[in-house]
């Protein structure tokens, strides 16, 4: 079976992926995937304050506020099992439609962040979260490396954050 985020980004060159298993209906999950927030995470507050302070001395115009799921771009929604959100770098452009996401190669970078919902029977489910990201061009992809060693574990450590938030939020009902 095709998984969504291979439709939309079935090639890539980096990946994360983290599940957990909560004891709930995968369309309750589901709403709850939907509800959570990076700002919701003390971990992602945290390492988005130290990315600020740094980023400051490198970018020049840095938004004020932090990075939140809704700066993702909703590309895919098949509740109760698939949501997708993708970021394309590179472009003015804040709205894309799933196959113009997919159909994208200019210069930047395009990531998907995909989570999905498979129900386990007896009243639990497991939620995946990946994400890939996907370097059109060599100068990006030779940023991203290095962007990458960097970024991976403070990444993951907010998905997994993300994950048990939804988890707490889901099983309190």
């Amino acid at each position: 079976m095709t998984s969504a985020l291979d439709r939309l980004l079935p090639r890539y060159q980096f990946v994360e992926r983290h599940r957990i298993v909560v004891r709930a209906a995968p369309d309750a999950a589901f709403v709850a995937i939907e509800a959570v927030d990076l700002s919701d995470s003390k971990i992602a507050q945290g390492f988005m304050a130290v990315w600020r302070i740094l980023a400051r001395l490198f970018i020049k115009n840095l938004p004020e506020r932090s990075m939140r799921v809704g700066d993702f771009i909703p590309l895919l929604r098949e509740p109760p099992r698939d949501l997708v959100r993708g970021l394309i770098t590179g472009t003015a452009r804040r709205s894309w439609t799933a196959d113009e996401f997919a159909a994208h190669t200019a210069p930047g970078l395009k990531l998907a962040w995909g989570f999905s919902v498979t129900d386990l029977g007896d009243g639990h489910c497991r939620i995946d979260t990946e994400t890939r990201v996907l370097c059109c061009d060599a100068k990006t992809k030779r940023w991203f490396n290095f962007y990458w060693l960097v970024i991976r574990l403070p990444s993951g450590l907010i998905r997994l954050d993300m994950l048990r938030i939804t988890k707490q939020s889901v099983e309190r009902g």
